[in-house]
């Protein structure tokens, strides 16, 4: 996927948040303890003006860290400005040049994918808090996949503590015939996470659409997927893999 795929799916879920009634800012979110769908999306606006402000940043410059959120604003109206600003420094920012950012991707590009990301999971979240939320697109749902393993266990695995001792983990889309990839094969060793994206045999594995993938490996349920192998993945997972 590309930068401009990446903001059009990113521009939907802001749209679907801002959907999300007042009158549910109230509703717990079942994913995120302790958070009510207000305390989620300002979250996500403290994100976003995160990125925002690196964005914003010279080409070299050092990763800002301080986040400086707007006194007084709070709710719809701080994530509808703050989502507003990360839209325009999306659309002004080249996203070949480099922007500081905590996963030394050398360009723009990688907040175009972790904003898109983000926000899919979360807008997962905020419908979920509702009613029956919509599933993610296999495509983007996919990449968000390959993110997680790439930025998130890729380099940072063992440093987090999600190690193993050969344990293997199978992941399917089964609806992603008409996507790049699709499939991962996981293996937890002492130094982390292997991760190829393979058909392969293992001792766990997991079927179903990108969507429900997607949302596993982010340990977000309900998921519907035929789960195989020893240990049970659904629960073995989570006592696992957490970021």
């Amino acid at each position: 996927m590309d930068p401009a795929e990446h903001l059009t799916y990113l521009r939907a879920d802001i749209e679907r948040m801002l959907a999300v009634p007042d009158e549910a800012y109230g509703n717990d979110v079942a994913n995120c303890p302790g958070w009510m769908v207000k305390e989620l999306l300002e979250h996500v606006a403290g994100v976003y003006t995160f990125a925002t402000q690196n964005l914003a940043a010279d080409p070299g410059a050092e990763l800002l860290v301080d986040v400086s959120l707007p006194e007084g604003v709070e709710g719809r109206a701080l994530f509808e400005s703050s989502a507003g600003a990360l839209l325009d420094q999306l659309e002004d920012v080249d996203p070949s040049e480099h922007r500081p950012n905590w996963a030394g991707v050398p360009t723009a590009e990688f907040y175009f994918r972790r904003m898109a990301q983000e926000s899919a999971v979360h807008r997962w979240d905020a419908q979920l808090a509702v009613g029956d939320p919509e599933p993610i697109p296999a495509e983007q749902a996919v990449d968000g996949v390959d993110e997680l393993f790439e930025v998130f266990l890729g380099p940072w695995a063992k440093a987090r503590g999600i190690i193993g001792d050969g344990e293997s983990v199978h992941l399917h889309a089964t609806d992603a015939d008409d996507v790049e990839g699709g499939e991962w094969t996981l293996t937890f060793v002492p130094e982390g996470v292997e991760v190829d994206r393979i058909h392969g045999k293992a001792q766990m594995a997991a079927r179903g659409s990108a969507s429900d993938l997607l949302l596993f490996s982010w340990n977000r349920r309900p998921v519907e997927l035929d789960v195989f192998g020893e240990p049970d993945l659904l629960a073995w997972w989570p006592s696992r893999v957490t970021i």
